[in-house]
C-alpha cells in the first residue's frame, strides 16, 4: 500500500476507535455498552498495528488528525443522527487518542 492508502486506512480506524468511544458516553442501551467497548478496543489494536508500520511525520499526522475528525462528524450526522456532540467534545477527544498514538 501508498502512504496516501495508509493514511486512509489510520485515520478510518481511529475514527472508529473514537467513535465507538463518543457512543459509549451518550447511548441510551445500557446492554449495548460492552458489545461497544469491544469494538473500540478492537479498533485501537489495528489503528496501532497499521501506525507501527510505517513512518509518519508531523504533516502526515496533521492529515490524520483532520481527516479523523472529519470522518467522526460524517458518521455522527449519518449513522447516528440522535446523538448530538459539540465539536470541542470531538477535537479533545481526537486530541487525547492521537497523544496516545504518536507519543
Amino acid at each position: 500500500m501508498g502512504k496516501n492508502s495508509d493514511i486512509e486506512s489510520i485515520s478510518n480506524s481511529i475514527s472508529k476507535t473514537i467513535l465507538h468511544e463518543i457512543l459509549v458516553d451518550y447511548t441510551n442501551r445500557l446492554e449495548s455498552i460492552n458489545h461497544i467497548r469491544k469494538e473500540e478496543i478492537e479498533y485501537r489494536w489495528q489503528s496501532i498495528k497499521k501506525i507501527n508500520k510505517i513512518n509518519l511525520n508531523d504533516k502526515d499526522k496533521k492529515v490524520i488528525r483532520n481527516k479523523v475528525i472529519r470522518k467522526i462528524k460524517n458518521r455522527l450526522k449519518t449513522k447516528y443522527s440522535d446523538v448530538v456532540v459539540s465539536q470541542e467534545i470531538i477535537t479533545q477527544k481526537v486530541d487525547e487518542e492521537l497523544y496516545f498514538f504518536f507519543q
